[in-house]
């Protein structure tokens, strides 16, 4: 999920909703969009992801809006050349 958050900031697209992530993660793993909201709240508690979230009325649920990676998280999905550290390649 944090390398196609990061994929769709190198793109210079616009920032990503959960409706949009659920979609284009749906095409890798079977996952609703209400998972992708889970996972997206969990990495947002590790510090790695951040995004506005609020209620929408017209989906009858939680959405979360503009999201984007933080430092820590694009320590993550980026190679680090000095320490050779890497978690997702």
């Amino acid at each position: 999920m944090l390398k196609l958050i990061r994929q769709n900031h190198e793109e210079q697209s616009e920032r990503l909703d959960d409706f949009a992530l659920a979609k284009v993660m749906s095409t890798l793993w079977h996952m609703s969009q209400r998972q992708v909201l889970t996972m997206l709240q969990d990495l947002q508690i590790f510090g790695l992801v951040n995004f506005k979230q609020s209620f929408c009325n017209i989906r009858e649920r939680t959405v979360a809006q503009e999201i984007m990676l933080t430092a820590a998280g694009v320590g993550l999905v980026n190679r680090r050349q000095d320490t050779d550290e890497v978690l997702f390649d």
